[in-house]
């Protein structure tokens, strides 16, 4: 089984490594200059022009759908330069915001004259990085090594235009190296958005560049940090989305959030100096403290109020005491009967998925007739087992109007002591 998901995952995670390597290094230069939404916008553009060019009768991956797209990616790079100019009496953000809904709006208008328009938006949103292969992916190692070493031996011009450090009577030559930067950063993110879509794009360039910002100032030890991060969210979702059976794209962006989430706490709680960490530990405890409270209040109150809702706290309680104990004797048998049965027929389903998985990677592929056999063994397993899962329910729903006295009021007794007690040792203290 590993061996099979490793096989499918190795190319993917090898694309996402390689885009996090040449995304840290522009995140971080879009840091300094505080132009975060600029990759949005220059991905929209790449998009809108790929949308033209597959409405113009090409293909996605052709050289002239490329072509569309790197023509309008230029014309957003220079539109980016230009607005560094505006940034005098209105923030360059807003301009690059307008820029980057202006595209949206092109975008869907090109887009309904396209009669597969819905899965290309989707596409373009969430990439679909789990079918690059081995020459695309040599080919982005060569495009982003060029580009990466094309700014290396520039990267002090580059980065003082990043920080705005030219001198006023050089503002022609912060204008050109800021040219250089979009058109470059524009190429790269044409090359990234057909694989890996929108949003995950975004994720490459941004989180790295903030993991890394948050333990050094220095370019080096950000990158390093940055890319190190990164590659363990990259694999997180990219393996995770083969466990779970979930879009990789959209599971990816959530692990680097998830990375991110951790990496600030680490900074806040771990490597922070020593006032700043205790201080950040005692507000952290306080706000879990009230998150826990208010969680144990609001849910108790709609245990109380609406006991066939669903509740996530109260099925957590329900793992430890479970929800049988507020059953009758004959509500109990029933539901016990239910789950083993629901647990039968789930069985049964993973045995099938089992045989077809293993005749068509290790033996000889089912015929048409057997699949479509098991295909409906597998739909009728699954029909019986909604039927169970519906009967425990029903069971479950009956025993939470009793638990909802039992469990409900004290839950939100206990959320409402706690949140008073926070309110009166804050005021004592004041």
């Amino acid at each position: 089984m590993f061996r099979d998901v490793l096989a499918f995952a190795a190319l993917p995670l090898a694309a996402a490594i390689v885009f996090t390597g040449i995304h840290t290094w522009f995140g971080l230069q879009v840091l300094r200059r505080n132009v975060v939404f600029a990759d949005l916008a220059l991905a929209q553009i790449s998009a809108l022009g790929a949308t033209v060019g597959v409405v113009a009768g090409h293909a996605v991956g052709s050289p002239a759908g490329y072509g569309y797209t790197l023509l309008f990616t230029a014309v957003g790079a220079v539109l980016l330069t230009v607005s560094r100019g505006l940034a005098k009496s209105a923030r360059q953000e807003a301009f690059i915001g307008v820029l980057y809904v202006v595209a949206t709006a092109a975008t869907v208008l090109v887009v309904d004259r396209s009669p597969q328009g819905a899965e290309h938006v989707k596409k373009m949103l969430v990439g679909g990085i789990l079918s690059v292969n081995a020459s695309e992916v040599w080919h982005f190692i060569v495009l982003y090594s060029a580009i990466g070493v094309l700014h290396w031996f520039i990267r002090r011009p580059l980065l003082a235009a990043a920080d705005n450090a030219a001198r006023p009577q050089a503002a022609g030559m912060t204008a050109f190296w800021d040219l250089v930067f979009y058109l470059s950063f524009g190429l790269v993110v044409t090359s990234s958005v057909g694989v890996a879509g929108v949003l995950l794009v975004f994720c490459f360039l941004i989180v790295p560049a903030l993991i890394g910002t948050l333990f050094s100032s220095r370019i080096g030890v950000a990158l390093t940090i940055g890319w190190a991060a990164c590659a363990v969210a990259s694999a997180a979702g990219i393996f995770g989305s083969f466990l779970i059976d979930a879009p990789t794209g959209a599971l990816t962006v959530v692990a680097f959030a998830a990375v991110l989430i951790l990496a600030g706490a680490v900074r806040a709680l771990v490597t922070a100096p020593s006032d700043e960490r205790s201080r950040n530990r005692q507000i952290g405890l306080r706000a879990a403290a009230l998150v826990a409270c208010v969680a144990f209040s609001v849910s108790g109150l709609w245990v109380v109020i609406a006991p066939a809702g669903d509740h996530p706290l109260l099925a957590a309680i329900e793992l430890g005491i479970g929800p049988e104990r507020f059953m009758t004797a004959r509500e109990r048998a029933d539901y016990f009967e239910a789950a083993a049965t629901a647990l039968r027929h789930e069985g049964e389903s993973d045995r099938l998925t089992g045989i077809e998985r293993q005749s068509r990677w290790q033996g000889e592929p089912l015929g048409a007739d057997e699949v479509r056999r098991i295909g409906s063994m597998q739909q009728t397993l699954t029909e019986m087992r909604r039927g169970e899962r519906f009967v425990m329910d029903y069971l479950r729903t009956r025993a939470r109007e009793r638990e909802r006295w039992y469990v409900g009021v004290p839950l939100a007794a206990l959320g409402f002591a706690g949140i008073a007690l926070m309110v009166w040792r804050r005021r004592r203290a004041a």
